[in-house]
């Protein structure tokens, strides 16, 4: 099992390669061209062999890529069981939106955002990517399966990665833990900063004490390579420590 990291215009999407069958974990919006790309001339690997694409929440820089990938793989889809079920989120955190709102706009004053989202030498380094599934009629038609994801279940077809539910960023949110190699992907529930050389716990969230639930949920699990939404991927005994 290898997990690659894959940066995008957006974010960092995931493959997780076997040497049968390949899943994918985060594609933000107009970049599975990008990951696709990857998964043919990096790995040499047919697009047929992904066959589960899954998101760790509904944010569009982390799903809004998924549908597509998975017209252009045909391949099987699963969500957090909240994604896009606004009034089960909000009824599970009825502040949780102003909570988004209010820390969201706090961030959008950061430098690093503008860099992220409004980076135009960061734009033309990928809109030269074609997304697959508009290039072919066949593709478009494809309504891909799907199915939920919920705390302790395992990815289908990939029995070795357990669910992860972790409230805080989003109520939706969850991670994908590989106890055998001590895996964890964490999408926006942990960050990686490259200037301070450690991972970080996300400053935009719907709720502060689920957040710090979630991070302690997070150490017990004793990871040993972090692979978050963005930023850089960590590795070490206790890299979670300092949270």
């Amino acid at each position: 099992m290898q997990v690659h990291q894959v940066k995008t215009r957006y974010s960092n999407s995931y493959v997780v390669e076997d040497a049968e069958a390949i899943f994918v974990v985060d594609v933000a919006y107009n970049c599975d061209g990008t990951v696709l790309q990857f998964i043919e001339q990096m790995l040499n690997r047919s697009v047929e062999d992904v066959r589960l694409i899954a998101c760790t929440h509904d944010d569009p820089d982390h799903i809004g890529g998924v549908y597509p990938m998975a017209k252009a793989c045909k391949a099987k889809i699963a969500l957090p069981h909240a994604a896009r079920r606004r009034k089960l989120k909000l009824y599970r955190n009825p502040m949780g939106p102003l909570v988004k709102f209010a820390t969201s706009a706090r961030e959008a004053f950061r430098s690093r955002t503008r860099y992220m989202y409004m980076n135009p030498e960061r734009n033309a380094r990928y809109e030269h990517v074609p997304n697959r599934h508009l290039l072919s009629p066949e593709a478009e038609l494809f309504d891909p399966p799907g199915h939920r994801l919920t705390e302790g279940k395992q990815l289908e077809g990939f029995p070795d990665w357990k669910i992860i539910h972790t409230p805080g960023h989003s109520w939706d949110s969850i991670c994908f833990f590989h106890g055998a190699s001590g895996s964890l992907i964490t999408g926006d529930t942990l960050l990686g900063s490259k200037s301070k050389g450690q991972l970080v716990h996300p400053s935009i969230y719907d709720n502060p004490i689920s957040k710090w639930r979630t991070i302690r949920k997070l150490k017990a699990l004793h990871p040993t390579i972090v692979y978050p939404g963005h930023g850089s991927v960590f590795s070490g005994a206790e890299i979670l420590k300092h949270l």
